[in-house]
């Protein structure tokens, strides 16, 4: 449990040791107020983080913020207001967390560096210029001709948006699902020995 803070009984309501806090900057003014509540903040804490240690750290996280934030914000509910100060400070770290795992992804499904889609491998002597002109005729005529205008003209995105008076995300959106759909059609091909 926690374990950073002697508690001190004060008749002092919480606007009181607020302000005092406020007008002196004196962290014991604070602290004070913190003790109070330290279980509430512990057991918020405990419920996201899910490890004591990390639970007790997010609170003495919390506790730093408050000596700043209770300076800056006007609180006229002290408790109510810890209490979501401690929640986002929680998932403020969870999302922190999951931005720093680490995640794969299918290098064929990448954009390059210069805004281009890499192209597709086609190996003509097998039969798969063939099989990609059949599937390039089942895309939709939006994804096939976004697709010809950016792999066989080599139009960038802002050219054929312009040209199709079409937005931006929309034609992204066309080639990387005409991109997908072309995958899925020639993967099959492959699959039945087409």
């Amino acid at each position: 449990m926690l374990r950073f803070f002697n508690p001190r009984s004060s008749e002092l309501s919480d606007q009181d040791l607020l302000g005092r806090y406020r007008a002196s900057g004196d962290l014991a003014w604070l602290g004070q107020l913190f003790e109070r509540y330290a279980e509430l903040v512990y057991g918020v804490c405990l419920k996201y983080c899910r490890d004591e240690q990390e639970a007790e750290d997010a609170a003495m996280a919390v506790f730093e913020q408050l000596a700043v934030k209770a300076r800056e914000h006007e609180v006229h509910n002290f408790k109510s207001w810890l209490h979501v100060l401690t929640k986002n400070h929680c998932l403020m770290q969870l999302r922190k967390a999951s931005r720093n795992r680490e995640q794969s992804f299918e290098p064929q499904l990448m954009q390059s560096v210069d805004g281009r889609h890499h192209t597709i491998g086609i190996d003509e002597d097998n039969g798969q210029l063939k099989g990609l002109r059949d599937c390039m005729d089942q895309l939709p005529e939006e994804q096939r001709l976004c697709i010809q205008a950016f792999y066989l003209e080599g139009q960038s995105y802002k050219e054929i948006a312009e040209f199709r008076q079409e937005e931006l995300g929309r034609v992204r959106s066309y080639i990387q699902n005409g991109r997908r759909n072309l995958r899925i059609c020639m993967e099959k091909k492959v699959d039945r020995g087409a």
